[in-house]
C-alpha cells in the first residue's frame, strides 16, 4: 500500500522575505504584499486576476480578487491545479484535498489528487471510453475522475460505485480511499450480498452470510476474474462464479435447477441426486481462506447439500477423489496410483465389504448398484433393479444375510454383473486371502489377484476350500458338516449354495440317483444307486467340515443332527445314514 501524506508547509519569516526579495524588485508592474498578502499588478497598474504568475522558479495563482491563493484548489480552463500553504503550485506530487461533503454516506473524508510535472491534476479524460482510464505514477496505476479525484474501490465507467451490488457489477477494484492502486493478484474485499437467502440452506455449511469476506482475483489488467473453475494461479487451480468470487469448498457446473433437486422427482432424470453424471458435475474447492481446487487428490469431507442432502444434514464425512479435472468419480472403479478403489453413486469411496452391480466386464464402466452399510436387504420378488436403490441397512450384515444375499442373486454373480468386492480402511481394493469382519465374527475370504475379475470375490473349489461369491464357507460347529451344491459352465464354478441335508436327500430320491432303505432297527440309509451320475460337469455336491475342508475319501463324517456321510477319494457323497 502506498503510504501518502499531504504536503503542509509553514509560512516562516525567511519565506516571507524571499518572495518579498523577489516579488518587490519591480516597481509599478509586479508582485506587491498589501494588507498581509501579495498581488500582482500589470504594465497598466492594474491587479492580475484569476490568472498565474511566476516568482522565481515557483508558480503563483491570484484569485479572482486578483490575491496569491494558498492551500486550496484551482480550477483554470476545465483543468485542476494545488497551490500549498506558500502560495506555490504544487507538482509531481500527491495532496488529500478535504472533501466538503464529508460525513454524508459513503463519502470519504478527503479526496486524493495527483498533480504532474505541468501542476495539471491528473483526470479522466472527456472522451475516455470503458471502465476505467489508467494513470501509471510510480510504476502502480491508477484511475481519476473528470475532475481529478482519485477514483477508489470499485469502478465502473469512470467512477467508484457504492451500492451494495457495486462488487457483482464492476470488474476494477482500487483499493480504499487512501491506497486507490489498481488492484491486480488476490484481493480480500468485504461485500454486502444482498440476495443472500437467510432461510435457504447454505451449500457451504453456514460459511456465509450477508457480509462477506471474499477473496478476488484481478488480472494483469486489473479486470477480475470471473465464470472460471480451472485457472491456474501460482501452481494451482482456482475457482471463480459469476461474480468474481473466489469459490469455496463445493460446487456444481450444474444448473440451478439440477442443483436443487433433493429427490427423484422423475425416474432416470439427471437431476436427481445419486445420478452418475449429476454427482460428476461436482467440484471441491478448499476454505474460504485457501480455495485452491482439489486436482488429481483425495479429500475428506461432509457432502455438500446439493451433492447428497441427507448426509449433509447428518455432518458425516466421507472421502472423496477429483480427477485431472476436478470433477468426482462416481459409480466406478478406478485406478489411484496403482491402487483400486470404488466409488459410489454419491462419489463417496466405498469401504469395506460391497457387491457392486456392473454392465460389462470393464471395471470402468458405471456401477449400477452398491449393496453396502447403507444398503436394503434385497426383497426376493422384485427383479436385481427394482433393488438397485434400497436405502436403508441390511443387505449382508450378517453370515445368514450374506448367504441368502448370494443365493438370491446367485445368476447375476454367476455371469459376472455382480460382484463381491472388499475395500480395505484405507478404500484400496483388496486380492488374494483376507480376513473380513460380518457382524462381529471374521471370515475368509478369497479375491482373484488377476485377470478381468481381479478383485472379485472367488467362486469355486481352492486348496480343499470352496468359496461363495469369495466367503470361504463353513459348516456350523453344532452341525459339523453342511452340503453345498456348486454349479459349473464350461469348466468353471459359477455358484454356490447351501443345501440341508433332508433337501438334499428327498431330491436324491425323487430323482432316483439315491435308494432310500430301513432295517430292523430303524435306521434309515440312502445309498447312490450303482449308474447314479450325481456329480456331473455341470452339478457336484461337497461336504464341508466346520473347519472349512471339502470332506473326501471318509466314511464316518456325522454331522450334529446324526446323518452319517461316505464320501468317495473323488469328494463323491456316496452313502448317508440316519440311525434311529
Amino acid at each position: 500500500m502506498r503510504k501518502q501524506t499531504k504536503l503542509v508547509a509553514v509560512l516562516s519569516t525567511a519565506a516571507l522575505l524571499a518572495i518579498g526579495a523577489s516579488m518587490t524588485s519591480f516597481a509599478a508592474q509586479g508582485w506587491a504584499e498589501e494588507d498581509g498578502t501579495w498581488v500582482y499588478y500589470d504594465k497598466n497598474g492594474d491587479r492580475v486576476e484569476s490568472e498565474w504568475k511566476k516568482s522565481g522558479t515557483n508558480w503563483y495563482w491570484l484569485d479572482d480578487n486578483g490575491e496569491m491563493a494558498v492551500d486550496m484548489l484551482v480550477e483554470d480552463d476545465d483543468d485542476y491545479y494545488y497551490v500549498d500553504v506558500n502560495g506555490v503550485m504544487a507538482t509531481n506530487q500527491w495532496v488529500a484535498i478535504e472533501n466538503e461533503d464529508a460525513g454524508e454516506e459513503d463519502e470519504p473524508e478527503h479526496w486524493w489528487y495527483y498533480f504532474g510535472a505541468n501542476g495539471k491534476a491528473y483526470k479522466r479524460s472527456d472522451n475516455a471510453t470503458g471502465d476505467v482510464s489508467l494513470k501509471i505514477i510510480n510504476g502502480k496505476k491508477y484511475t481519476f475522475d473528470d475532475e481529478g479525484k482519485m477514483q477508489f474501490g470499485w469502478v465502473k465507467d469512470g467512477v467508484r460505485q457504492t451500492d451494495d451490488e457495486a462488487w457483482s457489477e464492476c470488474d476494477y477494484y482500487f483499493g480504499d480511499e487512501d491506497d486507490g492502486a489498481m488492484a491486480t493478484g488476490w484481493r480480500l474485499i468485504s461485500i454486502t450480498d444482498s440476495n443472500y437467502e437467510s432461510d435457504q440452506p447454505d451449500p457451504l455449511g453456514d460459511t456465509w452470510d450477508e457480509d462477506q469476506d471474499r477473496y478476488f482475483w484481478f488480472k494483469p489488467s486489473g479486470k477480475k476474474q470471473t465464470d472460471k473453475t480451472n485457472k491456474t494461479i501460482d501452481g494451482h487451480k482456482y475457482g471463480f462464479d459469476e461474480d468474481g468470487r473466489m469459490i469455496a469448498s463445493w460446487y456444481t457446473t450444474a444448473t440451478t435447477s439440477k442443483a436443487k433437486a433433493t429427490s427423484p422427482v422423475a425416474a432416470g432424470t439427471e437431476m436427481i441426486q445419486g445420478a452418475t453424471d449429476y454427482t460428476k458435475e461436482f467440484l471441491y474447492f478448499n476454505s474460504p481462506e485457501s480455495g485452491a481446487r482439489y486436482t488429481k487428490e483425495w479429500f475428506k469431507v461432509v457432502p455438500g447439500y446439493y451433492l447428497q442432502q441427507g448426509k449433509y444434514d447428518d455432518g458425516d464425512e466421507y472421502w472423496y477423489y477429483a480427477d485431472g479435472n476436478g470433477n468426482l468419480y462416481a459409480n466406478e472403479i478406478r485406478t489411484i496410483k496403482g491402487k483400486k478403489y470404488a466409488f459410489d453413486e454419491y462419489g463417496r469411496n466405498i469401504t469395506g465389504l460391497a457387491f457392486l452391480s456392473f454392465t460389462g466386464d470393464d471395471e470402468s464402466v458405471n456401477i449400477e448398484m452398491k449393496f453396502a452399510d447403507d444398503a436394503k436387504k434385497p426383497d426376493s420378488s422384485k427383479s436385481l433393479e427394482d433393488n438397485k436403490k434400497a436405502a436403508t441397512t441390511g443387505a449382508y450384515d450378517t453370515e445368514d444375510a450374506f448367504d441368502e444375499f448370494v443365493n438370491e442373486y446367485k445368476g447375476e454373480i454367476a455371469d459376472g454383473t455382480l460382484r463381491c468386492y472388499y475395500f480395505g480402511d484405507d478404500g484400496a481394493m483388496r486380492t488374494g486371502t483376507q480376513t473380513v469382519n460380518i457382524d462381529g465374527d471374521s471370515f475368509t475370504f478369497k479375491f482373484n489377484k488377476s485377470g478381468a475379475l481381479k478383485g472379485a470375490g472367488y467362486v469355486g473349489v481352492d486348496d480343499k476350500k470352496l468359496y461363495m461369491a469369495g466367503k470361504q464357507v463353513k459348516a456350523d460347529k453344532d452341525d459339523k458338516y453342511s452340503i453345498y451344491k456348486v454349479s459349473f459352465q464350461d469348466g468353471k464354478a459359477i455358484a454356490v449354495e447351501k443345501i440341508d441335508t433332508p433337501k438334499f436327500l428327498r431330491e436324491r430320491v425323487d430323482d432316483e440317483s439315491f435308494i432310500r432303505t430301513t432295517n430292523s432297527d430303524g435306521d434309515v440309509t440312502w445309498t447312490r444307486a450303482e449308474d447314479a451320475k450325481l456329480d456331473t460337469a455341470t452339478t457336484k455336491y461337497y461336504l464341508v467340515g466346520s473347519n472349512g475342508t471339502i470332506a473326501k475319501g471318509k466314511s464316518s463324517a456325522k454331522d450334529g443332527n446324526d446323518y452319517k456321510f461316505s464320501v468317495n477319494s473323488s469328494y463323491e457323497i456316496t452313502k448317508v445314514v440316519l440311525e434311529n
